[in-house]
């Protein structure tokens, strides 16, 4: 074959340029919801949430609840990780009381908080002029007690301590569990509560995914979870 003369195959190794356009992503319908949910949400628990917004919240829950595709909640390794308490449906900051004493007081004889919130409580207390206190979060895991609400405190001069409360979680049914407060430390100070003295709750799980969890207590007040870790 001569030079000059070019291949027979030059032509159909020719790649034509074919354009691709790219589908738009359509989200589910729970995908939807989870995203209008978390943009009525505010980002920190303490902040005030009109009426409006709190109905708004209250319509997405509710709808969210409808389209669940997790089967046996409790027992779902979803739940496992570290969680951000971003709304708690029955929360105000009215509930802060004027001494850390008295609120380990009510804990141990009373109850009536989640873990999350009574820690935020506690934190609340503390003298602003001398310490800052961090953000709220939610352990949970396989072992028992599995829940742990934790806020950091860190006072001026660089000193770093902690506010936390323990629950224990059983599983009653495929929804819904029974959530015991077992013990608290406040900057160190430790209240391990007597079994006779413990307070629980009923928790049902009304939505748990990738992202998000939804538990509502024995009277409907919704509490929202956020994930910020994956769990073993």
């Amino acid at each position: 074959m001569s030079d000059s003369q070019p291949s027979d195959s030059s032509s159909e190794d020719l790649i034509d340029t074919v354009d691709v356009e790219s589908e738009d992503y359509n989200p589910t319908e729970g995908e939807a919801i989870v995203t209008s949910l978390l943009d009525e949400m505010p980002l920190d628990i303490t902040a005030n949430i009109n009426k409006e917004s709190r109905a708004k919240i209250n319509e997405a829950l509710l709808k969210l609840e409808q389209v669940t595709s997790i089967e046996d909640p409790t027992t779902s390794p979803l739940l496992n990780g570290v969680w951000s308490l971003r709304y708690a449906g029955g929360y105000t900051s009215d509930w802060a009381l004027p001494s850390p004493t008295r609120q380990l007081a009510l804990f141990l004889y009373s109850g009536g908080y989640s873990p999350g919130i009574f820690a935020l409580s506690l934190a609340q207390n503390l003298p602003k002029a001398i310490c800052e206190t961090g953000d709220l979060t939610i352990s949970m895991s396989r072992d028992q007690p599995r829940i742990e609400a934790t806020i950091g405190v860190k006072f001026i001069g660089g000193t770093e301590n902690e506010i936390s409360v323990k629950a224990r979680l059983d599983v009653d049914s495929a929804v819904r569990f029974t959530e015991t407060y077992e013990s608290a430390s406040v900057l160190g100070q430790s209240v391990e509560i007597p079994e006779a003295l413990q307070y629980s709750r009923d928790l049902i799980v009304t939505y748990v995914d990738e992202d998000i969890l939804v538990v509502r207590d024995a009277s409907g007040v919704p509490e929202v979870l956020v994930r910020k870790e994956y769990g073993a």
